[in-house]
């Protein structure tokens, strides 16, 4: 039961990365559109920019950590896994 109940916490993980990623589209988005404009909102790019930043890092520092976990997995576990549905 403790092996289910890893692997939904890490799904969760996974998704959350995916929720950030898009949050990341959305900022990019956002600054692209105001770049557009013929008369730029600075302090909107700034802040944009900063959490286009910070949501990349962030993104990046999890995605490591989860390569991490799975390069320490036995490689039976990861190989009798990949086949279950």
């Amino acid at each position: 039961m403790a092996t289910y109940s890893l692997a939904n916490e890490r799904l969760r993980a996974l998704e959350d990365i995916e929720r950030e990623i898009g949050a990341i589209l959305q900022n990019a988005g956002t600054v692209i559109l105001e770049l557009s404009k013929e008369k730029t909102n600075e302090r909107l790019l700034d802040r944009q920019a900063a959490a286009f930043t910070a949501s990349v890092q962030h993104v990046e520092a999890e995605l490591s950590a989860q390569i991490r976990y799975l390069t320490q997995l036995p490689s039976g576990i990861a190989n009798s896994n990949s086949g279950k549905k």
